[in-house]
């Protein structure tokens, strides 16, 4: 069974309900699709702290973190929101830290989740 993460954007929130990616998910579409004939299991819907909280100067995130890794998930999906600007595809900067994080402790890092990027 595969244990996944999904990591958001906060500035999302305005239009964001997360059902897009649950439902991807569920249907095993878009980045969900490697696991087709396989069983999942939704550890968290975790969101970033926001813009220019990185983990050098923000308590609450180092929590976050902290609790992702004590659940020990396999994959960490990053939703398209991640993204610094929908054009350009690239990752902000605290997307990008959060995601060296993940790697750095063996959890793979996956970008996409109802749409891919």
């Amino acid at each position: 069974m595969k244990r996944i993460v999904i990591l958001t954007c906060p500035k999302s929130e305005d239009v964001c309900t997360g059902a897009g990616c649950c439902r991807a998910l569920n249907e095993r579409k878009a980045a969900f699709d490697r696991y087709v004939g396989e069983e999942v299991e939704l550890e968290a819907f975790m969101k970033c702290s926001g813009c220019g909280h990185l983990l050098e100067n923000d308590k609450g995130l180092v929590e976050k973190v902290r609790r992702i890794l004590a659940i020990h998930p396999d994959v960490v999906h990053l939703g398209i929101c991640c993204c610094d600007d929908g054009r350009s595809k690239e990752l902000c900067p605290e997307i990008e830290a959060l995601a060296d994080m993940f790697r750095s402790n063996g959890i793979e890092v996956v970008r996409g989740t109802h749409s891919e990027f």
